[in-house]
């Protein structure tokens, strides 16, 4: 399964001063996590990158949203994707990251994915 991080969009700040600096961390087992380079001072980040996983017999792709600091990087948003939601081979989509209780979001990611076969 080849997968792409297109931009992000609507990021919660979670910088005192200035903006997040995001980076992506996606995986389908968490031990074995791949991310994105980290954008700085941006809270609509294009990225353009692409990843491979293999998928079988996994359900969901995890997205991570993170806000790199010197100190510690901060959680900005969690999503997922469910990969039966994949059809024909494609998807091109926005991914919400919902905040608490979903009352709103902490902004969103454009994937898109193909799988062979």
């Amino acid at each position: 399964m080849a997968m792409s991080t297109v931009k992000a969009r609507h990021l919660k700040d979670e910088d005192l001063v200035g903006k997040s600096d995001p980076y992506i961390e996606l995986w389908l087992e968490k031990n074995y996590k791949q991310k994105t380079t980290t954008k700085n001072n941006t809270l609509e980040p294009e990225y353009n990158e692409t990843f491979t996983f293999h998928a079988d017999g996994h359900k969901h792709l995890h997205l991570r949203v993170v806000d790199k600091d010197l100190v510690s990087d901060d959680e900005i948003g969690t999503g997922k994707v469910d990969l039966d939601k994949i059809k024909d081979g494609y998807f091109d989509e926005w991914v919400k990251l919902p905040a608490m209780l979903g009352l709103s979001s902490k902004g969103e990611i454009h994937l898109k994915i193909e799988t062979a076969g």
